[in-house]
């Protein structure tokens, strides 16, 4: 058996405790029910009268409980150690034919040192402390950035947050209303729940870095316009540039557009890995669309859940 394929077999063996404790734990972010079914129970047993207690006559025997009616078992679900194991099968296979993608693509786009780099000269690796200061320094530029119409209407701009050294580097289209006062991404009741789905596949916040592609709140959060992206986007593979993650998640169709320069819908970015500058890019859905549509919270769940194990493998395979 190859060396590569060994490292593949130990992953997967890895993943696949990674995945049971999960199941173990419960997480279950995704689940609206959950808080909603004690109450329905109680307002059912509420609407339901107490049986009528009979006297039984003295000296008579006690009367016999009725016999409860025979019913049909519902048809059961599949139990979670199945639906475990088919996610697992099925995470293996995208992580398996990811892995081919990424080598391939590697073959036909040769490395030309640095990815966004037209220069032949290699250069020199940044540990997290150089990379920090990088990254200030290029706040501190973007701070008073006038290149589009957007510096009108901000209250400040939004640069980005999180672990300068990151693997994982999140990407949305945009700061909102909240972000704007605050100037930082994804703050409110969507970053609360970007928060709950980072820890459920076991990244805190400052793990991984968080930003957008505009650093200017659009007006009336309408979508980013060509000349908004081309005169910001510079700064975002700037960013890049410094971080150097091993993937890339882009948060909502908008940033995945944006991105790719693509007008596939959501579904089929979501479907398979993208590159951008040499970097794997999956696609999920926005947090803020999660709380419009809970029904897209368990697909989500299964889109970070491939993000966590294409980490995994990257990571072991360095």
């Amino acid at each position: 058996m190859s060396p590569e394929r060994d490292d593949l077999n130990s992953f997967l063996r890895d993943y696949r405790t990674y995945i049971e404790q999960q199941q173990a734990e419960g997480q279950s972010w995704y689940f609206d029910e959950k808080s909603e079914a004690p109450a329905a129970r109680s307002r059912e047993a509420a609407a339901t009268p107490p049986a009528p207690v009979t006297k039984t006559p003295r000296g008579a025997p006690p009367a016999q409980p009725a016999q409860p009616a025979q019913r049909t078992q519902p048809t059961q679900p599949a139990p979670q150690a199945q639906q475990a194991q088919q996610f697992e099968a099925a995470c293996a296979a995208f992580v398996a034919n990811t892995l081919a993608l990424i080598a391939r693509h590697k073959e036909t786009v040769p490395e030309q040192g640095n990815i966004f780099s037209t220069s032949v000269e290699e250069p020199p690796a940044l540990d997290r402390d150089a990379k920090t200061v990088a990254l200030t320094e290029l706040a501190a530029e973007v701070t008073p950035c006038r290149q589009c119409k957007l510096h009108e209407g901000r209250t400040q701009t939004v640069f980005g947050a999180g672990n300068a050294d990151a693997n994982v580097v999140l990407i949305g289209e945009a700061p909102g209303a909240e972000e704007d006062r605050q100037g930082l991404p994804f703050v409110g009741r969507s970053g609360q729940l970007l928060t709950e789905i980072l820890k459920a596949i076991g990244f805190a916040r400052d793990e991984v870095y968080i930003c957008n592609i505009l650093k200017c709140r659009p007006p009336g959060n309408r979508d980013p316009e060509a000349d908004e992206v081309q005169a910001c986007e510079p700064y975002l593979q700037r960013q890049l540039e410094i971080i150097e993650p091993r993937v890339i998640l882009c948060l909502g169709r908008t940033a995945a557009h944006t991105l790719l320069g693509t007008r596939a819908s959501l579904g089929q970015l979501r479907e398979s890995v993208h590159f951008y500058a040499g970097i794997p890019v999956m696609a999920t859905f926005h947090p803020a669309a999660l709380l419009r549509n809970p029904h897209w919270k368990r697909s989500t769940w299964d889109d970070v859940r491939r993000l966590r194990a294409l980490h995994d493998a990257l990571a072991s395979d360095r």
